[in-house]
């Protein structure tokens, strides 16, 4: 049983945290100080972004941490060295990597996956890789061999066929997308939300995680209600935009930040 099944089976919340940031903003080290805060002060699965120059599904604020994150010098063992003292400061939480298709085919998919297992990763959500191609195929059967998890996300335009199709190369949760279009904090979400999820439950068996938008605690609180997960990304990445030239004041802001959130939907 992979770490993240094991996780929502055990029941201990009500609906999961999943925080998220990039790695490398604004350099390598500090991402460890911000990690190791975040798990702290109640992350339940820790989402890691891998930063590549092209990040489609993302919005401006956390394409502004992709591009100044690949300032410093891009390294898979600096990335590796990174995930591995996070995980070695609480290795009981999940963590998983939010990366692209490109860079994993570049390093290697078995070396990446070895290296990422090593490094205390138990699952990837990649927004640009397709379910129904033999990449996904091929990389959904190499992750399970590993018992790591391969998490596809769902959009409000996914029709119910593909779905369906979708759940046989799934596992771990399903990443659902809020609202239309890339990553960023929003106001409001679709009035149908709690019935898409519900209808998500219904369909593919597994935890419902939702993102893409949420930002406080008033509307982690209200999803909360009805997804297994919330998932926050851009909100987190700002905190870090406006505060981490000063790593002890952006480590302050996140611990406030997260502990709020996690509050909010306990």
């Amino acid at each position: 049983m992979s770490k993240i099944k094991s996780l929502f089976e055990s029941g201990s919340f009500k609906s999961a945290f999943i925080p998220y940031f990039t790695l490398g903003d604004p350099n390598y080290n500090d991402s460890i100080e911000f990690g190791k805060t975040i798990l702290d002060n109640g992350a339940d699965i820790l989402e890691l972004g891998i930063p590549f120059s092209d990040p489609v599904a993302d919005g401006p604020v956390i394409q502004r941490a992709v591009a100044r994150s690949l300032k410093n010098p891009f390294s898979f063992e600096e990335i590796f060295r990174v995930t591995k003292a996070i995980h070695d400061h609480k290795p009981e939480t999940p963590l998983v990597y939010l990366t692209y298709f490109n860079p994993i085919y570049h390093c290697g998919i078995t070396k990446f996956l070895d290296k990422a297992k090593e490094s205390g990763i138990v699952g990837l959500v990649i927004p640009d890789l397709p379910f129904d191609t033999e990449e996904s195929e091929t990389l959904f059967l190499e992750l399970k061999v590993r018992d790591m998890d391969l998490i596809h996300l769902v959009t409000p335009a996914s029709e119910k066929k593909r779905i369906q199709a979708l759940s046989k190369t799934s596992s771990g949760f399903i990443y659902y997308v809020t609202s239309f279009g890339v990553t960023g904090e929003r106001r409001e979400f679709s009035v149908d939300l709690k019935e898409r999820i519900k209808f998500l439950k219904d369909t593919i068996r597994l935890p419902i995680c939702a993102g893409f938008g949420i930002s406080t605690p008033e509307q982690s609180n209200q999803i909360s209600q009805y997804a297994d997960g919330i998932i926050i990304g851009s909100a987190i990445q700002r905190i870090i935009e406006e505060n981490g030239s000063d790593r002890t004041k952006a480590v302050s802001a996140l611990a406030d930040y997260i502990s709020k959130i996690r509050a909010s939907i306990s």
